[in-house]
């Protein structure tokens, strides 16, 4: 007989309870019983099991909060739900602060009706945080620039478009608002390539005065004005057999366009006072947050370069479109502060990222990570929704005008408000009942 792929344990010490979880779960999962702390230890190695429901008082509430320590320091990636008596609510509460997934009690009227959902969203929620491990176990193995958070699958299609277009010698250009993270992709995408040896160049286009950029680009020789000393390499000359990120591209002035223009295709310049030609060999990658060819239009932007650039765009959609990326870039900027700044890593709830997801993140990237630091510089310990600052917190009145500003029908709002108390409830539907102050088959009916 073949089992199902998922595995799911119940550590119960009553057969009538077991045999009732089973049967409410149904027979789609392969199902083992064990009915100690003991027994349930010597399974988990062999079985793995994706889910565990484990019930706090075998024989007593002690044991089971002890198991529960057990499994977690274990450091396996299943689900763990607790199961409770009415008595032993406020032990649930402290085996989800230790890291279970959801509970739920005996004493529930309609508990035969959520378990198979509670499991579902279990299961769902493994599945998630696996894949999230392997993408960022992949990116750790083959880059050695790990800024980037892969969840959703806008960043995922990126990441696929990067890697077909890695070892080309055709410009890249960079599109997305500022704070995406334009320079992490090229800086990735340098990483990837065959040229990943040598020099990645980046120069901001709009932070120099037009005088002082063309300098900077193609360097100059000793005398080539009032101050030139001595000879300067450009950064075209420095970028040679690399990558050269030229960054707000839109804001290089028309003249440097041209002379950008003739490098692309020919591979050779002048530095400034110069009269020996340099032959160079660079990727050029660009970044933009302006409509270039709206630019164009307006003759603000050379439109041979604009085709020249474009040949293979990357667009990066802003951080409020890809909001499955934000609890893991939380997760990923607490780490990367505190351990550089030697601090331990506090706990974000549950509560304060699904706040923190839907909100519109007008800075993005950058905007998110700030805000992470801010946040732990303030509370080192454990950061909820009351720990916000009172600036984020206004952003929470966003929601009723987004909906306004879309035109969202009075259902359509419903369902969004529900969606948003499930995920902040882990999926608990009678957690997510008690707050909305639904009925169980209310809440199905609004899911359905």
């Amino acid at each position: 007989m073949s089992f199902p792929n998922n595995k799911v344990l119940i550590v119960e010490d009553h057969e009538l309870w077991s045999e009732s979880f089973k049967q409410w779960i149904g027979d789609e999962y392969d199902i083992r019983v064990a009915i100690s702390k003991e027994e349930a230890l010597k399974i988990v190695p062999t079985f793995e099991p994706d889910l565990i429901i484990l019930d706090l008082g075998l024989p007593q509430t002690q044991d089971g909060l002890s198991l529960l320590d057990a499994l977690i320091k274990r450091g396996q990636d299943y689900q763990i739900i607790v199961v409770t008596s009415y008595q032993e609510h406020h032990f649930a509460l402290e085996a989800q602060s230790k890291g279970a997934y959801s509970y739920f009690s005996k004493s529930d009227d309609n508990i035969q009706e959520e378990l198979p959902h509670l499991v579902k969203q279990a299961l769902k929620m493994q599945r998630l945080e696996r894949e999230n491990k392997e993408l960022r176990s992949k990116l750790k193995q083959n880059i050695r620039f790990d800024d980037i958070v892969a969840v959703s699958r806008q960043m995922q299609q990126i990441l696929g478009i990067i890697e077909k277009l890695k070892d080309s010698t055709e410009p890249i250009l960079i599109t997305g608002e500022s704070g995406v993270g334009k320079e992490v992709i090229a800086q990735h995408l340098f990483n990837q390539s065959s040229r990943m040896n040598s020099t990645f160049i980046a120069i901001n286009c709009g932070a120099l005065p037009p005088s002082l950029l063309e300098s900077e680009l193609f360097g100059y020789e000793a005398g080539a004005f009032t101050g030139a000393n001595r000879t300067n390499k450009g950064k075209f000359e420095l970028a040679n057999h690399g990558a050269l990120f030229l960054d707000e591209i839109g804001e290089m002035p028309l003249d440097l366009q041209v002379k950008l223009l003739r490098i692309l295709e020919t591979k050779r310049f002048y530095r400034l006072g110069g009269e020996k030609e340099i032959s160079v060999s660079f990727r050029l990658i660009s970044a933009t947050n302006q409509n270039l060819w709206e630019m164009v239009k307006a003759n603000k932007f050379r439109e041979d370069l604009y085709y020249r650039l474009n040949v293979m765009p990357i667009h990066i959609p802003p951080l409020r479109e890809r909001p499955d990326d934000i609890p893991a870039m939380i997760d990923y900027f607490t780490e990367k502060f505190c351990r550089e700044n030697g601090f331990a890593k506090p706990k974000f709830t549950n509560r304060v990222i699904a706040f923190l997801s839907h909100l519109r993140w007008e800075g993005n990237a950058r905007e998110l990570e700030n805000t992470v630091k801010r946040l732990i510089l303030t509370n080192r310990d454990h950061i909820d929704i009351e720990n916000l600052p009172p600036d984020i917190l206004e952003e929470n009145n966003t929601f009723l005008t987004k909906a306004l500003a879309n035109e969202l029908t009075l259902d359509e709002v419903t369902k969004l408000y529900v969606k948003m108390v499930l995920d902040l409830k882990k999926g608990n539907k009678k957690e997510a009942c008690k707050l909305l102050n639904i009925n169980y088959r209310t809440l199905i009916k609004r899911l359905e």
